[in-house]
C-alpha cells in the first residue's frame, strides 16, 4: 500500500523530481498544507503589490475581481468612475443590459494599520442614498473596525477586507496564474464493491 501511494505521488510530480523529494511528501495532507503555505506567500505578495500600486489601478483591480466573480452577468457592463468628483462611488456594475440591477463599489487602498472606521461606511451609504441605490460593496486593503462592520450590516453593504481580497483574487485567478495542478488519487471502494457489479 505504501508503495502504491508512493507511485501515485511520483506520477503527479513534474518530470525531473527525484525519489528523495518524493520521500519527503508523506501524505496528501502534507501536500495540501505545503500548497496552502505557498499560496499564502503569494497572497502576501499580492497584497504588497497592490499597496505599491496607484489608486486608479486598485479601482480597476476591484472591478475586474467583481467581474470575474460574475457580478456583471452575461450582458452587463462595468464602469470605473473618474478619480475626481466621483461622488463617493468608485465603480458601477450593471448586472443586466438595462441597468435595472446595479452594484456600486467603493475601493480604499489603505495601509494595513489604517483601519476603515464607521464614518467611511456612513459616507458610502450616503453616496448610495443620493442615487437611490440598494447594493454596495466596500473593498479595502486594510480591515474594518467593529463600528464599521455594524454600520455596514445595518446598511446592507458588503465588506471585503485585505485578507478576503487576496483570497478572492487567488480563487478567481485575478492577478495570478496557475503554476501547477496536482491530482491525488485514492481507490474507489464503490467500484470494487461486489454488490454493485
Amino acid at each position: 500500500m505504501a508503495e502504491l501511494q508512493k507511485r501515485q505521488v511520483t506520477e503527479i510530480m513534474d518530470v525531473g523530481e527525484t525519489d528523495e523529494s518524493v520521500e519527503k511528501i508523506d501524505t496528501p495532507r502534507k501536500i495540501t498544507k505545503e500548497a496552502t503555505d505557498f499560496n499564502n506567500q503569494i497572497a502576501t505578495e499580492l497584497h504588497k503589490r497592490i499597496l505599491e500600486s496607484d489608486p486608479a489601478f486598485f479601482e480597476s483591480l476591484v472591478t475586474k475581481l467583481l467581474e470575474a466573480m460574475n457580478y456583471k452577468g452575461p450582458n452587463g457592463t462595468v464602469e470605473i468612475t473618474p478619480l475626481t468628483n466621483d461622488k463617493g462611488i468608485d465603480g458601477i456594475i450593471n448586472q443586466d443590459p438595462l441597468g435595472t440591477r446595479t452594484v456600486y463599489v467603493q475601493a480604499k487602498r489603505y495601509a494595513t494599520e489604517n483601519v476603515v472606521q464607521r464614518p467611511a461606511i456612513q459616507a458610502f451609504y450616503g453616496a448610495l442614498s443620493q442615487i437611490h441605490a440598494d447594493r454596495g460593496v466596500f473593498i479595502t486593503t486594510s480591515s474594518f473596525s467593529k463600528g464599521a462592520v455594524e454600520a455596514a450590516t445595518s446598511f446592507s453593504i458588503v465588506l471585503i477586507d485585505g485578507i478576503q481580497l487576496t483570497d478572492l483574487m487567488l480563487q478567481y485567478h485575478v492577478g495570478v496564474q496557475v503554476k501547477q495542478t496536482l491530482q491525488l488519487f485514492e481507490v474507489d471502494e464503490d467500484f470494487f464493491d461486489l454488490d454493485t457489479l
